[in-house]
């Protein structure tokens, strides 16, 4: 083989690997026709199960239900605080808490009890029994049951040596049949609501209608009743607990009491909350006079040192504003002026020592004297108040150190009696608390509102909720189509055979070069060995055609010259394939047929050939191949040699030489050889002639080659490097290639006739 051909044929399995990988990565249409051909079996088991569906529907027994709607309110009336209602629980938590009271054993035995259906159950039970036993099928099979329980019974006793005591069930209590029919309604129940809304939706299913409406309104008045019972002993209890601890708490309080009024007694004391208020409010008053004294002695303070500063002046005290202000200093300052100008006339009129001179001078003097002890004594006045508010400010400070510790002291002495009145308050402040919480307690002792409400009671169900009939027949249908799919799906890849080229090129990973069809009328249409040579115009020569078109261009540089055909083992149609391709060939030029598959020769008797030499003669006993040559009537084109007689040693033939030789002189002569060789498989011949031709066709035949010994076969020529120019499914049905996909119907793909 040329390395030209090996890169082509290396580079025509990779692609074609490539386009079956992405083939097999999404084919929705390869799943299509899985499906359609296995439709029958998948309509047969939608069938299947929805008969089995209807049956189940048919025997269930119908179930009614029954609802009721109540409001749920998660606060909890209250008698006091002017109707308002007390929190209950966060919302979350109450009503999944509802939810697990309304389930609970409880209401199912208060609802038991109530409905009386103990006795009722007795009743029917009672009932039953008294019924005649029918002849039914399933009377006769109670009864066979019940005869080989006691064959059985009889048997054992037999084989150990004792004999059986027939233990008989003891009968049931009624409190074990209450227990029994309470779990019933628990498992019955179903509870529903209060997520977005205080509306709680209960119901409960049963074969009795009427029986599921009472019970399940039962259980709405019984859940209200639990509800109110469990509040009501609340309240119960805690008004025992509060009267027996009020008892105590009287005591507690006159103790306390006495202690205090002892203490006070005993210390001569007032309450430490009186004093505490007298001694504030008289530090508070000293305060306050001290800041006004303070504020006095700040202005004498400053009258007096103005005074201290002006006595060395000029005009001395007269430049005082309090010495200015005084009447008595007015008058004589008047009077001095008036003096002073009367001196200043007189001096003037009469000088120094006029006897009026002298009065008017003297009468001033006089008022200038009068006049500086006037001024002396508002100055000693003013002093005065300096000092007297100087005193004022020392005595208040000294009272108010005097009063806070007066007060230290107050706090220091009535510790003790402080500690006694706040005992006292507590324990006045706790009874008088528990003395409120227990008169709210009677109070709501006799308050019975609930905050639960029957908003829609239940009524009497008309029709049953199950069995939804056409639920189960869908669901039936449906599961039934999906055990075909699945089986379909189960059977497809559990294929070991081939169906269509595609098959061939995605198991074997070589190219499809077509199809030859299965002739089924031999009288009609002939042999399929002559399919070709019959009427070359057929859709079966038509097919041999695109073969030989696709072993042409399997290499379109350098066409084979030799080509094998081979298989994977016997009766897959390669000699058909073989003397079919060799008449397609010799429409376009010289072509030999050559017979190698020494060990089961088919081509003389298939085709009738009279020429009694073949391979073995001309390879064993020297006869030329011109003298072993056969041919077809009006088939000038076409050579034949075909096996001759069997040989001994067909692979030493085959391996020889001579056989060599014999086939490049045959190469020279023909353009196109076609041999016709043994199966790959069961014997080596196969391989030898592999490495001798250009190209290897292997026959696989529909329907019945194990896609294992093909891919064995490619395995085995691969290794010997041989050149496989693809592979052709054989004997194949256009009927059932159509259900492979559409490209194989009989319609598109052969239905052409050629003419």
């Amino acid at each position: 083989m040329s390395q030209n051909s090996m890169h082509i044929q290396t580079n025509r399995k990779t692609k074609l690997a490539n386009q079956n990988q992405d083939t097999n990565l999404f084919d929705i249409a390869g799943y299509w026709m899985i499906l359609l051909r296995n439709k029958w079996l998948i309509l047969f088991c939608g069938l299947f199960c929805l008969a089995l569906a209807s049956l189940y529907a048919a025997k269930s027994v119908p179930i009614y239900q029954a609802s009721v709607k109540i409001q749920a309110d998660p606060t909890t009336p209250s008698a006091l605080s002017g109707g308002q209602n007390m929190m209950s629980p966060p919302v979350f938590l109450f009503y999944e808490t509802q939810y697990e009271i309304i389930q609970s054993r409880t209401v199912a035995e208060a609802v038991v009890k109530k409905l009386d259906l103990v006795n009722r159950y007795k009743q029917a039970q009672l009932a039953k029994q008294n019924q005649p036993q029918g002849n039914g099928i399933i009377s006769q099979i109670k009864g066979l049951k019940t005869k080989l329980a006691t064959l059985f019974g009889q048997l054992k006793a037999d084989i150990i040596g004792q004999p059986i005591q027939e233990s008989k069930p003891s009968p049931r209590t009624d409190e074990q049949i209450a227990i029994q029919l309470a779990q019933k309604i628990q498992s019955g129940l179903k509870v529903k609501g209060g997520r977005k809304s205080q509306m709680i939706d209960i119901s409960y299913q049963s074969d009795n209608p009427e029986l599921a409406t009472e019970i399940v309104n039962t259980v709405a008045d019984a859940y209200i009743s639990f509800g109110l019972q469990t509040r009501l002993s609340q309240i119960k209890d805690t008004a025992s607990w509060l009267s027996e601890q009020l008892t105590e708490l009287k005591q507690n309080l006159k103790t306390s009491e006495d202690k205090l009024q002892a203490y006070k007694k005993t210390q001569g004391l007032v309450d430490t909350q009186q004093q505490q208020q007298i001694a504030n409010t008289q530090l508070s008053n000293l305060n306050t006079e001290l800041i006004k004294a303070q504020t006095q002695h700040a202005a004498a303070q400053e009258l007096y040192t103005q005074a201290m500063q002006a006595k060395n002046k000029h005009n001395g005290y007269l430049s005082l504003s309090p010495v200015m202000q005084n009447s008595s200093v007015k008058a004589l300052v008047s009077e001095e002026a008036r003096l002073s100008n009367r001196v200043i006339e007189l001096s003037k009129r009469y000088g120094e020592k006029h006897p009026k001179m002298v009065a008017a001078r003297s009468d001033l003097n006089s008022t200038s004297q009068n006049l500086q002890r006037e001024a002396e004594k508002v100055v000693s006045n003013i002093e005065k108040q300096y000092r007297l508010t100087q005193l004022q400010v020392t005595n208040i400070e000294k009272l108010i150190r005097e009063n806070k510790q007066n007060l230290q002291s107050l706090q220091g002495n009535n510790y003790e009696l402080g500690r006694l009145e706040r005992e006292v308050e507590e324990n006045r402040r706790v009874y008088d608390s528990f003395v409120t919480r227990l008169m709210e307690a009677d109070v709501s002792g006799d308050y019975e509102a609930s905050n639960i409400k029957i908003i829609d009671k239940a009524t009497q169900p008309k029709r049953p909720i199950k069995p939804n009939v056409k639920a189960i027949l869908a669901a039936g249908l449906f599961v039934g189509l999906v055990l075909g799919v699945l089986v379909a799906l189960l059977r497809a890849s559990l294929e070991r055979s081939f169906h269509t080229p595609e098959h061939v090129e995605n198991k074997l990973k070589i190219s499809g070069l077509g199809i030859t069809q299965l002739v089924k009328n031999f009288k009609k249409e002939g042999k399929p060995e002559v399919q070709y040579l019959t009427n070359n115009r057929s859709t079966f020569a038509e097919s041999i055609n695109t073969i030989r078109t696709g072993i042409l261009f399997s290499e379109i540089e350098n066409p084979p010259k030799v080509t094998l055909v081979t298989s994977s083992s016997g009766s897959e149609g390669k000699s058909t394939l073989a003397v079919n391709l060799a008449l397609a060939f010799s429409q376009l030029d010289k072509t030999l047929l050559l017979e190698l598959d020494l060990r089961k020769p088919s081509i003389s008797d298939s085709l009738k050939l009279t020429n009694p030499l073949g391979m073995r003669e001309i390879l064993s006993e020297g006869v030329s191949h011109q003298q072993a040559i056969c041919q077809l009537e009006g088939e000038e084109n076409l050579d034949i040699i075909h096996a001759g007689s069997i040989p001994n040693n067909p692979l030493e033939l085959i391996s020889s030489t001579a056989f060599r030789q014999l086939l490049q002189n045959l190469k020279q002569v023909y353009t196109h050889i076609i041999i016709d060789s043994p199966p790959i498989l069961p014997v080596s011949d196969a391989g030898v002639l592999a490495q001798l031709s250009d190209s290897v066709i292997l026959a696989v035949r529909a329907e019945r080659t194990s896609i294992k010994n093909a891919q064995e076969s490619v395995k085995r020529l691969n290794k010997l490097n041989a050149n496989i120019a693809g592979g052709v499914l054989t004997a194949a049905e256009p009927k059932k290639m159509s259900y492979y996909g559409e490209s194989y119907h009989q319609a598109e793909y052969y239905g052409y006739q050629a003419t």
